[in-house]
């Protein structure tokens, strides 16, 4: 069982392609927020989701026991 999902998730990576665990792709998404916002509140709006973009990286990270910031 184990080695034919191992086999089918392979395949499925092959076929669909994969992104990088870890929360990297999120990560990486958070640092291409470019957007600034005309006023505070929409600036506000936009380092809301930057953070939570952010947040399962910096889980793991402090989950591990690294400075998380």
């Amino acid at each position: 069982d184990r080695v034919d999902d191992a086999l089918n998730a392979t395949r499925a990576a092959v076929e669909e392609g994969i992104v990088a665990g870890g929360g990297v792709a999120l990560l990486r998404a958070s640092a291409n927020i470019k957007a600034t916002g005309v006023n505070a509140d929409q600036a506000a709006g936009i380092n809301i989701v930057r953070r939570a973009l952010q947040a399962p990286a910096r889980q793991i990270a402090a989950n591990a026991g690294a400075e998380a910031s």
